[in-house]
């Protein structure tokens, strides 16, 4: 099994865990899956950085559940990514097909955008992971934790993959310049 694959796998297990976080017993039971403990949730919410979030009990149960591909021989920015990815999906509340970038450029109240150019612009320009979980769960409460949570969670990997990539990626595969694009169109 090639990489890709792999990765595409663990991404929809982990969308797996946040349903069983979020959603209800009858809805869990219908797709044969069981709620989590809400320690979980509550300890990955309480989580300042990416080194407290690897130490809970939710991180080590969404690590646990991925595939040994991703697992067996991990390096510290993948483990560090799958430890944001919990720490974020803690504040995604509801699971739709907005992307993160277009929930964020959606007009809210009057001429402005939900989340304003600065805050997003701050997000994009994030230079550390733990810089850039405190930005991302500022954004989602602002768009009320209603997006995507699969495109979300690839969008952290690649997020994670650009800043630990010694290579130039061309501008228009760059995950900075795809949120913008979706930002500005959405805010149309």
């Amino acid at each position: 099994m090639d990489f890709k694959q792999t990765q595409r796998d663990a991404e929809y297990l982990a969308y797996r865990w946040w349903q069983r976080m979020f959603l209800s017993p009858t809805e869990l039971k219908a797709i044969n899956s069981y709620p989590a403990p809400t320690a979980f949730k509550a300890q990955l919410r309480r989580c300042n950085n990416i080194d407290a979030a690897m130490l809970s009990e939710g991180f080590r149960d969404l690590w646990l559940s991925l595939p040994e591909g991703i697992t067996k021989e991990a390096q510290p920015e993948s483990i560090e990514a799958w430890a944001a990815v919990a720490a974020v999906l803690v504040f995604v509340k509801a699971d739709s097909k907005t992307k993160l970038a277009a929930a964020a450029g959606k007009k809210g109240d009057g001429d402005k955008s939900v989340v304003s150019e600065l805050r997003f612009a701050q997000l994009q320009n994030s230079k550390t992971p733990d810089e850039f979980l405190v930005r991302l769960r500022r954004v989602l409460q602002q768009i009320n934790g209603q997006l995507s949570v699969q495109a979300l969670i690839s969008d952290i990997h690649r997020w994670f993959n650009e800043h630990y990539s010694f290579r130039s990626n061309k501008a228009a595969n760059r995950l900075a310049v795809n949120w913008a694009m979706d930002y500005y169109q959405a805010a149309q």
